[in-house]
């Protein structure tokens, strides 16, 4: 039993000699009421002169400083009242210019830093200036001093804070200062369908000096074709362009202009297949090999709107323009190859709508034969539906079902519906 009260006698001890550190390395901070200017041009005490403004000024500017301070946690403050109270006599006279003051304080020990003041009254503008001393290899340092104007006399604690701010390094910071600006790198983002890029935000203070550890909120225009993550992860769903907002969050932070990325995502440019048909062939034996190509023209939207007007749904030729350039600005339309070596060739144009997981399409074409261009004719009707396998950032491995409905323009054969299973490869630009 003995050895067990031993034992929690020697933590408390530890624990208590720990605390008692800690509570030493906190700086002392003395924050004197502030000195007026005298009609000689000499700085002197504030109850010196018979203007009760200033008197009040005095206090209440070292007393909104002390309450700074005291939020920031980094320092046991005393102001001038606790001061007296705490020593009595203080270690100067009433004519103790600021720089003595300081000094004083800082030889006999009273504190690590002292902040001081002096409020000047230039006809109806009241100018502050504040000033910070340590103790350096034993002598006496200016290491901070700041200055502001006001226009009212009652305006000057606002001045508070921008005092402070310039009153210490910028490491140190007193008073967080509040988020003016927030920009991404880069504003324009042209991306892969089906790809993820990290999004970079940074923010800069009301003084111009970047922000540490922001917070952001993001928010997308067009969630079908542009998604973004908590984190600031974007990912490409479709084809297409949407904009990304990004504004700062936090008590520091004001509602100013968001920072704002576009985002164009971009389909594969190129593709090529290799597949054979399900269905058999009329009067063809086996399972013939099929090769194809695809190819995806897409434009920059910015080109498009320069080129092409605004719709007019009173004009059709403007309307049909307008329907035309934005599935060639997405990316929707899709010019299909395909050709069995020893027996026919097939165009279609088909309109495929991507995602970031497959596609699904339809389009309309025209098969004709190597050998004899008379027989087999014919326009068909074609229906796409596949899924896609990313290995990498710039190429896509594609399955695809492809249905074929044929429609003869010969007697040579007759109507007929094919069945194809094709496997490739898609590579984006």
């Amino acid at each position: 039993m003995r050895r067990w009260t031993y034992l929690f006698l020697c933590f408390a001890v530890v624990f208590s000699l720990t605390g008692l550190a800690a509570a030493q390395e906190i700086e002392r901070a003395v924050v004197l009421d502030f000195l007026a200017l005298n009609e000689k041009g000499e700085y002197i005490e504030s109850t010196e002169i018979a203007q009760a403004d200033v008197i009040n000024l005095s206090r209440v500017m070292a007393q909104g400083i002390a309450a700074r301070l005291v939020q920031f946690g980094e320092f046991e403050v005393v102001d001038n009242v606790t001061l007296v109270n705490r020593f009595g006599e203080l270690p100067y006279d009433k004519t103790a210019s600021a720089y003595e003051r300081a000094e004083a304080l800082l030889k006999a020990g009273m504190a690590d830093q002292v902040i001081t003041g002096s409020i000047t009254l230039l006809q109806n503008t009241a100018v502050v200036g504040v000033q910070r001393f340590v103790s350096l290899d034993g002598q006496t340092a200016l290491v901070g001093s700041s200055m502001a104007n006001t226009s009212r006399i009652a305006d000057a604690p606002t001045l508070i804070d921008k005092l402070l701010t310039e009153l210490f390094p910028s490491d140190v910071q007193v008073i967080v200062p509040a988020i003016e600006q927030v920009f991404t790198v880069p504003s324009q983002l042209r991306m892969n369908l089906g790809s993820t890029y990290q999004l970079t935000a940074y923010a800069l203070d009301s003084n111009g000096r970047p922000v540490s550890d922001p917070q952001f909120l993001y928010f997308t225009s067009d969630e079908s074709k542009v998604e973004v993550t908590a984190d600031g992860v974007i990912r490409a769903l479709q084809p297409g362009t949407a904009t990304i907002t990004v504004r700062a969050i936090g008590r520091s932070a004001r509602s100013g202009s968001p920072a704002t990325m576009t985002v164009t995502v971009i389909p594969p440019a190129l593709g090529v297949r290799l597949g054979t048909l399900v269905t058999q062939r009329e009067g063809i034996q086996g399972r013939p090999i099929r090769l194809g190509l695809r190819l995806t023209p897409a434009f920059e939207q910015r080109n498009i709107e320069q080129k092409v007007p605004a719709a007019d749904t009173s004009n059709p030729l403007g309307f049909v323009s307008s329907f035309f350039s934005s599935l060639l600005t997405n990316g929707l339309v899709t010019i299909d190859v395909d050709f069995d070596p020893t027996r026919e060739l097939l165009f279609a144009f088909s309109g495929v709508q991507r995602s970031a997981s497959g596609f699904i399409g339809t389009g309309v074409g025209y098969l004709t034969p190597f050998d004899d261009i008379s027989k087999e004719q014919g326009f068909l009707f074609r229906f796409t539906m596949g899924t896609q396998y990313r290995p990498g950032n710039r190429v896509a491995i594609p399955i695809e079902a492809v249905m074929d409905a044929i429609f003869p323009t010969t007697n040579a054969f007759k109507p007929s519906f094919r069945i194809g299973i094709n496997i490739g490869l898609d590579l984006f630009p």
